[in-house]
């Protein structure tokens, strides 16, 4: 681990500089506000805006990453923040405040996206959740420490704003020095809100929650003390206190909901923080600093708690392959609300008084808290053992998603898809009725044929040449893909396919034999036999009982693909059936139901296949049960 570190320090020693410079400058604006004497609402518009900056750099981010690389893009974006920072003392032009914040919260997203990006690539399986934690511990620490520089010069000068844009400058130096060449950037795509909503309501809705709630403490909270004269090194205590709560509390909440149902654990919670937001301003009007600032920890770690529970909830509901497209989204979201929060906190503080921040922070998670009951009714609650772990994500690390240990990050670790699987079990009884169903797929899914070849060609009883040839003839544009896919995952069978290709296709023999050459490295001619390292048989890893949400997307497939082939090809459906059930035990009962449907079912055999496969499916998840309770 250590070795891994070493590394990265100077990344880290930059994200802790450039952090110091976003919470120094986060706590500056709304007292420097507060002290101009603004409007609430016009405070809470211009606070606004750094959530709109984070929303358009989370979006375009990793587009501009792979632009120009991460060192540059993280050089840019202090470059940028720092211009932005300084340019704030030389104006008072509200408009021209709002502006400079969305570009702060733009440079936000943008740095956290490199940050994340070159921490991801340097992580392997083994270390990525270590290297998550001590990143959003420097993210926390340089947070915290920041919140104490508000001391160094008075409010009324522009000293802070300058000591801000040294922060941001000097956070450049330790990774432009760094001799390391930035990773290269994999593109993501993001879930849409409708989609996450459908699979999942209450992580969308948690999460838009946090944002929401966070957004509105976190920066309506400085202004709040400022009118309950908590000046100077108190305001950075009361402030600091917030930012601690939101780390230390990461540990007790991620206990309780790996140990309970989620659900549940985010009731009592809320039920625990409206009391502690209630106390608050009770504290703060009879000057009770250590309730205050107790009560102000409990609050704000609760509404960070917030986005990773809504996080683990989400991926309780969506598939594995999924989970990176759905933290996308769920970060649109959460900027979503935290474009909200600051808006509607304020304009309730303009009309009603500072006290009433903590009234609409109340009202806030009322509304959420009967959401959590309604859905705790509407949903079963998933079995404790089968709910994804909690993981530490802080708001102000957010962005930090590609170093979370439960997203894939490898995707030639992937189980074979349902076709695969169900030609593979065809093929031992009837090699030609999986050759057919391998030209079926050509046609139809043109994009499952090479791996779908690739299994097939490990059979014995199937030559590899006249695979090829079946499928190239049904789909001909398929023949230089599935070449490459036999090269590059099965090359025993290279030999036999250039063999046959030469006795039966000597046409195509040239263009084949370079396609496959060109599949092999090309640097090192030395042989690797005496090189390759095989685990023993019992160092091998045990195969993973499938997630709920992977199993309810593949029994679907499975009962599609069966409708198919009973619809367009009814001779062979009965075998499909029997080698879908065999490999998912579970869409037995759907799979019945289509072949009664189709009066495909005369097979008395058959059916008592499925029966016993659906009873055995059954009996072990009832085991699974009781090994669990």
């Amino acid at each position: 681990m250590v070795v891994t570190l070493i590394p990265l320090i100077s990344l880290f020693v930059s994200c802790f500089i450039t952090m110091m410079g976003f919470g120094l400058i986060g706590l500056v604006l709304p007292v420097r506000m507060g002290w101009a004497g603004l409007d609430t609402s016009t405070i809470g518009l211009v606070l606004a805006m750094y959530a709109v900056g984070m929303l358009i750099g989370g979006i375009y981010s990793r587009k501009l990453i792979a632009r120009v690389g991460h060192i540059r893009m993280f050089a840019a974006c202090a470059s940028l923040g720092a211009i932005s920072v300084l340019a704030f003392s030389l104006t008072d032009n509200t408009w021209m405040w709002a502006l400079f914040r969305t570009i702060l919260g733009f440079c936000s997203a943008c740095t956290f996206a490199a940050i994340d990006g070159w921490l991801s690539d340097e992580a392997s399986d083994t270390n990525r959740g270590k290297i998550l934690a001590i990143s959003q511990i420097t993210v926390m620490s340089a947070m915290f420490v920041s919140q104490f520089m508000i001391n160094l010069a008075p409010i009324n000068t522009p000293t802070l704003f300058v000591i801000s844009g040294i922060l941001f400058c000097s956070g450049l130096i330790p990774l432009v020095m760094s001799r390391r060449k930035g990773p290269e950037v994999h593109e993501t795509t993001s879930m849409s809100v409708i989609t996450l909503f459908t699979k999942s309501p209450l992580g969308v809705i948690s999460c838009f929650s946090s944002g929401l709630l966070y957004g509105a403490l976190m920066n309506m909270l400085p202004l709040f003390a400022s009118h309950q004269q908590i000046t100077g090194f108190m305001l950075s205590l009361f402030m600091a206190a917030a930012v601690m709560g939101s780390f230390v509390l990461q540990f007790p909440i991620g206990i309780l909901s790996d140990r309970f149902d989620r659900r549940t654990v985010l009731f009592f919670l809320l039920i625990l923080n409206m009391v502690s937001t209630i106390f608050i301003p009770i504290a703060a009007q009879y000057k009770l600093e250590t309730v205050m600032m107790v009560t102000t920890g409990i609050a704000n770690g609760i509404f960070t708690c917030l986005y990773p529970l809504s996080i683990s909830e989400t991926f309780d509901r969506v598939q594995k392959s999924d989970m990176a497209a759905a933290m996308g989204g769920l970060l649109i979201v959460y900027a979503l609300g935290n474009i909200v929060g600051p808006l509607g906190a304020s304009y309730v503080m303009q009309h009603f008084g500072d006290v009433s921040l903590f009234g609409f922070l109340i009202f806030t998670q009322l509304a959420l808290l009967g959401f959590v009951i309604y859905r705790m009714r509407a949903r079963e609650a998933l079995p404790i053992h089968v709910q994804e772990s909690f993981v530490m994500h802080t708001e102000a690390g957010s962005a930090l998603y590609d170093l979370d240990p439960r997203i894939p990050q490898d995707d030639s670790q992937t189980p074979d898809n349902l076709e695969t699987q169900v030609a593979a079990t065809i093929a031992e009884q009837s090699p030609a009725a999986a050759v057919r169903m391998a030209i079926e797929i050509a046609q139809t899914a043109p994009e499952k044929a090479a791996e779908l070849c690739t299994r097939l060609a490990q059979i014995d009883d199937i030559e590899v040449g006249r695979l090829y040839s079946a499928i190239v003839q049904a789909a001909p544009e398929l023949s230089q893909d599935i070449a490459d896919a036999l090269a590059s995952n099965a090359p025993e069978q290279t030999a036999e396919l250039v063999a046959w290709l030469s006795d039966h296709r000597p046409d195509k023999l040239q263009d084949i034999v370079l396609a496959i050459a060109n599949q092999y490295p090309q640097e090192d001619d030395e042989p690797i036999d005496d090189e390759l390292e095989f685990p023993e048989p019992d160092e091998e890893l045990e195969e993973e009982p499938m997630r709920p949400a992977d199993l309810e997307a593949y029994q679907e497939s499975a009962a599609e693909l069966v409708a198919h082939y009973v619809e367009n090809h009814p001779k062979d459906a009965v075998k499909i059936a029997a080698a879908v059930v065999e490999n998912v035990p579970e869409a037995a009962s759907d799979i019945v139901e289509i072949l009664h449907d189709a009066e495909q079912i005369d097979n008395q055999e058959l059916t008592s296949d499925i029966q016993q496969h659906q009873a055995e499916n059954d009996s072990s998840e009832s085991e699974v049960d009781k090994t669990h309770h």
